[in-house]
């Protein structure tokens, strides 16, 4: 695999979007779920922000 297939995978993976066109095996099963949850977290934290500051300037 080339850097850039990594990249591709990392960026389908962190955004939960999961193709499925390439997949991990083994041990990296494991680091691709946490990951998968790390960019879960990271765009609902993102969206919270968001919404707060939008309501905050409606008032």
């Amino acid at each position: 695999m080339s850097a850039m297939d990594l990249y591709y995978f990392s960026l389908i993976n962190i955004t939960t979007l999961g193709l499925g066109d390439i997949y991990p095996t083994g041990h990296l099963r494991a680091l691709a779920g946490i990951e998968s949850l790390t960019g879960f977290l990271l765009i609902s934290c993102t969206a919270q922000f968001v919404f707060q500051t939008m309501s905050k300037q409606e008032k």
